[in-house]
């Protein structure tokens, strides 16, 4: 059973380039589909500009698709979503986000922070529930809890992310969104609250829409993966299917980054269109190393390759065309 359906989510803004001139249409995502697995995290990796934050936003209700559709169970939400559903997500799905300082109230004390969305969807619960329900959260991120008394400000990068975690488990939700959640974070601090998260997974049955650049951090983390460039799926899959079978030449790319050392990996240059003005036909073609004719004029289909893995590819990399 999934957590979280997807269905054909198209996002499009307006962009006036003058006073007098007419809007440009920036598609910042296209017919995007995936499911999100109960207990599980599907990962969106691709390079800024991709589309993946815009995504995150509307699953979050931060943003309304322009067409399609969010599952959540037997709740819906597009168009017209109804104000109970929108009551529950605002509970059971919460965000965690790249920075940890610039989301953290530096005049606000950590046990504040924490409890501040409890507060204001119970503001009937007694002072004892609250100060026990904060304890209990510190310790899950690993935090003494004497740091309740303490500013953002005093804290590490690190210890400001757990105590973003904390917030965002307040309200004992289902799904968390997370954001870049270790970008921001020196390296050897990215392991510690990578494994927390895999731990707090395990220990309250969460499920995990996880977004980065990097595809390791989504390797490590995800079940499933999804591949976007330009607000499009290049490639769908579980994690061996991307990891060990990679058959777009996007994400051979992306391993490349992840993965200097790593063999069979065909790197790219250039950076990413301008969704303004996104190209013709396949629109990774002009970074492509393996681009023909035809990826210049027909947008290639989605090809199913097995019942988990699919690439939008008119030449796949397992192909032997």
């Amino acid at each position: 059973m999934n957590a979280l359906e997807v269905s054909d989510i198209g996002r499009v803004f307006p962009v006036r380039g003058g006073l007098f001139a007419r809007p440009k249409l920036l598609r910042a995502v296209e017919d995007a589909s995936f499911a999100l697995p109960r207990g599980g995290t599907f990962g969106l990796v691709g390079e800024s500009g991709s589309g993946k934050s815009t995504l995150a936003k509307i699953i979050l209700g931060a943003d309304e698709p322009t067409r399609g559709d969010v599952r959540f169970g037997e709740r819906v939400f597009g168009k017209q979503s109804r104000d109970a559903d929108r009551r529950w997500r605002q509970r059971a799905v919460q965000a965690v986000l790249q920075d940890p300082f610039g989301s953290l109230d530096p005049q606000m004390n950590i046990g504040d922070i924490v409890l501040e969305p409890l507060r204001i969807q119970k503001s009937g619960f007694a002072r004892e529930a609250f100060q026990k329900r904060l304890d209990e959260l510190l310790a899950q991120v690993g935090l003494p809890a004497e740091f309740k008394r303490r500013r953002p400000g005093e804290l590490s990068g690190g210890q400001r992310q757990r105590v973003a975690i904390a917030r965002a488990l307040v309200l004992e939700p289902e799904i968390l969104v997370l954001d870049e959640p270790v970008s921001a974070l020196d390296v050897s601090i990215q392991a510690q609250v990578l494994n927390l998260l895999k731990d707090l997974q395990d220990a309250l049955g969460l499920s995990y829409l996880l977004i980065s650049h990097d595809l390791a951090v989504i390797a490590f983390m995800s079940s499933h993966i999804g591949v976007l460039y330009l607000g499009r799926f290049m490639e769908q899959g579980t994690r061996e299917d991307i990891v060990e079978r990679a058959a777009h030449p996007y994400t051979h790319a992306l391993i490349a980054a992840s993965e200097p050392d790593a063999p069979d990996v065909r790197t790219i240059g250039g950076e990413i269109p301008s969704p303004l003005a996104p190209p013709a036909g396949c629109v990774f073609h002009a970074r492509c190393p393996a681009a023909r004719d035809i990826c210049k004029s027909v947008a290639p289909p989605m090809q199913r390759l097995t019942a988990t893995h699919r690439v939008t590819c008119h030449f796949p990399l397992t192909s032997k065309a």
